[in-house]
C-alpha cells in the first residue's frame, strides 16, 4: 500500500469505518435530542441540537488529559508550580513509577506529572519542599 508512488498516504484503511461510526453516534445523539426537544415544545433551535454533545466531548478530553473525570483533578489546566526534575539519577519518572510518585507527593490533588522531566505542584510549599529534598 505504501509504495513510493502513492500520493494518498494520509488515508488509512480504517478511516471510513471510523468516520461512519462517529457520524452514526452523532446522528443518534442529535435524533434523541431532537425527539426530546419535540416533546418539550421545540425549545432548542434545530442548529443547536448537535452542539449538546459538547459537554460529553469535553469530559472525554479531560479523562484523556488528566486521567480522571473528577473536576478537582483538573487544576493543572489553570495553575500550578512547575518543577524540573534534577539531572542526576536520584529520581526518575518511568511509566511504572507514576503511581508511586503520585502517592509519595500527595496524589492527583497535589501533583501532576507533565512529562518525564517535569512535575507540577498545586501549592508553592510542596514545590519548594520537593526542590529542597531533591535539588
Amino acid at each position: 500500500m505504501y509504495a513510493h508512488y502513492d500520493h494518498d498516504l494520509d488515508v488509512e484503511d480504517d478511516f471510513w469505518p471510523i468516520m461512519g461510526i462517529l457520524i452514526t453516534i452523532l446522528s443518534l445523539w442529535t435524533g434523541a435530542i431532537h425527539l426530546i426537544d419535540y416533546l418539550t415544545f421545540d425549545i432548542i433551535p434545530w442548529w443547536a441540537e448537535p452542539f449538546t454533545l459538547a459537554p460529553i466531548i469535553f469530559l472525554i478530553v479531560m479523562k484523556e488529559r488528566y486521567d480522571s473525570l473528577n473536576p478537582l483533578h483538573w487544576w493543572p489546566m489553570f495553575w500550578g508550580y512547575r518543577v524540573r526534575l534534577p539531572d542526576r539519577e536520584v529520581i526518575t519518572i518511568r511509566p511504572l513509577d507514576q503511581e508511586r510518585i503520585l502517592k509519595q507527593h500527595g496524589g492527583m490533588i497535589n501533583v501532576h506529572i507533565v512529562d518525564y522531566e517535569t512535575l507540577k505542584f498545586r501549592r508553592r510549599r510542596d514545590a519548594v519542599m520537593f526542590n529542597l529534598m531533591h535539588g
